[in-house]
């Protein structure tokens, strides 16, 4: 594994689990929707990341392999996340010091991871 590249392979491949993780929850009812969101534009949200999930994945390994498609993958695939943080910022309307936080915290990771990924793919 090239260095430049260690924590986009690192990032997609726990956002890929972690929204795996969630996804399951929400469908089985066992995550608690924060109140800064309204119901029907959150659950919205669900359908499409289940598209997402495996390129989320499959950017992790093809990056880690040292492909040039996984610096695409992962270009496209942090352009998702960043979509999904952006429109999360503005359902909350900024409420909620935890979900600002946790999501400005995603948001930068996501960016930095890609960058690393754009970097791979121009380098």
């Amino acid at each position: 594994m090239v260095k430049g590249r260690r924590f986009a392979v690192v990032w997609f491949a726990v956002w890929g689990v972690f929204q795996a993780y969630a996804v399951t929850m929400v469908l089985l009812g066992r995550w608690k929707r924060p109140d800064a969101f309204p119901e029907e534009a959150y659950n919205s949200l669900i359908w499409p990341d289940m598209v997402f999930i495996p390129m989320y994945l499959l950017s992790s390994l093809l990056l880690y392999r040292g492909k040039k498609s996984g610096g695409v993958l992962g270009v496209f695939s942090g352009g998702a996340v960043s979509y999904v943080m952006v429109y999360l910022f503005a359902l909350s309307g900024l409420h909620g010091a935890v979900n600002t936080v946790f999501d400005g915290v995603f948001l930068g990771f996501n960016v930095t991871a890609t960058l690393q990924a754009a970097r791979f793919l121009i380098l």
